[in-house]
């Protein structure tokens, strides 16, 4: 299991990154099977972007990537975009699961 943070085109302090590091933390706890989480932050222009990409076992990557007017917004709007497609796709394959076992 591990965590990156990168930042991009701005030095930020380390109360940002902790911040990032620990809605990172949270998915990594909710969601068991998750391996690493790389979360991307970036500054084009006056817009801040944050991009949490999540790897889990067995399953590709989760990307979600957002724009806002302020990084501990935009923090928050994307680990939450990431957190909604695991629990759509962990749903999605229990349905899938309960499915095959009732042909059975």
């Amino acid at each position: 299991m591990s965590i990156e943070v990168t930042l991009r085109h701005k030095t930020a302090n380390e109360d940002l990154k902790d911040y990032a590091y620990s809605r990172a933390e949270r998915i990594m706890m909710q969601f068991p099977k998750v391996d690493s989480v790389h979360v991307v932050l970036d500054m084009q222009r006056h817009l801040y972007e944050a991009e949490f990409v999540v790897h889990q076992k067995g399953l590709t990557a989760v990307g979600a990537k957002e724009h806002s007017d302020s990084f501990q917004s935009v923090i928050d709007i994307a680990a939450a975009r990431a957190e909604k497609q695991l629990k759509k796709r962990h749903d999605k394959r229990i349905t899938i699961n309960q499915g095959a076992m009732a042909k059975a």
